[in-house]
């Protein structure tokens, strides 16, 4: 993380001059932070220690469809929770919280630290929160139609086309959904486990939430399955198991198009090559 001047941060990043209007005092220092593939973020610490992150709207957040105005009302709906930061500012330019001190839990978080968060999360009541329920076709075209022509082969064509629409399945309801929730986004707070980048959360179906944290943590599918179920007390585990396993292909399918158009804006070949292994799934 570098870490610099107000004065010389406001230069790097034009976006945190927004913040004229939230600081009476100029902060003390500010720097960047590492770890999020979307965007470059900041750590801002006042003089009297106080500490924020400040989450920008740019061309990169745009481009995945992220927008931190939603993040803002799920964050406040839900901030007597304890599971998230607070949020303290918004402007056009992008959105301030608070920063979480604690352990993060990349390297450490348990099997059942995971499935708990995933059942805190999916247990907060929606009623308040205002924002449209999550349209799996509408995002996966968003990434689609910004993919250059160039990069558009027929096999990423044809994984895309045989995928683009949702499951039917057995409705179970709609809850509150993190869709990035993995020990890089969690920390070890003292007053708990807190949960951090809420940029993609939104209102959608649980399972898919659930076929995400699966895969990206490499856990058991039955076992998690079963344990979330258990946890939730929820009777009809076989339409949890066909949604996971319906869902699966088409969050693979999802997240090729997110590596593609990352490499697309970035130009890093490790995006293209995540993307490619991704397609490779539908080839064999």
């Amino acid at each position: 993380m570098a870490r610099m001047s107000w004065r010389e941060a406001c230069l790097l990043d034009t976006t945190l001059a927004s913040l004229e209007r939230f600081f009476t005092i100029p902060p003390d220092y500010a720097q960047t932070l590492t770890g999020g593939l979307t965007n470059r973020c900041w750590k801002i610490v006042e003089s009297c220690g106080t500490a924020y992150v400040w989450r920008p709207i740019t061309p990169i957040t745009q481009a995945f469809s992220i927008s931190r105005f939603q993040e803002f009302q799920i964050l406040s709906a839900i901030q007597t929770s304890g599971l998230s930061p607070k949020p303290i500012f918004i402007s056009d330019k992008g959105l301030l919280v608070e920063w979480l001190e604690g352990q993060g839990m990349n390297d450490s978080l348990s099997f059942e630290q995971l499935i708990a968060s995933l059942v805190s999360v999916h247990s907060l009541p929606t009623t308040r929160i205002p924002v449209a329920p999550f349209n799996f076709t509408a995002r996966v075209d968003h990434y689609w139609m910004q993919i250059k022509p160039d990069l558009k082969s027929e096999a990423f064509q044809m994984v895309y086309r045989d995928w683009r629409n949702p499951p039917s399945l057995a409705e179970v309801g709609q809850t509150l959904c993190h869709f990035d929730l993995a020990g890089y986004n969690m920390v070890q707070a003292e007053h708990g486990m807190q949960i951090i980048d809420w940029e993609y959360a939104t209102i959608g179906d649980p399972r898919l939430d659930l076929t995400l944290s699966i895969d990206v943590e490499g856990l058991d599918e039955m076992q998690a399955i079963q344990s979330y179920c258990q946890l939730r007390q929820l009777d009809g585990i076989d339409d949890w198991v066909e949604g996971v396993r319906a869902w699966r292909p088409r969050a693979n399918m999802m997240a090729m198009l997110w590596y593609l158009l990352a490499y697309q804006l970035w130009g890093d070949d490790y995006y293209l090559e995540q993307a490619e292994q991704l397609k490779m799934q539908f080839c064999t």
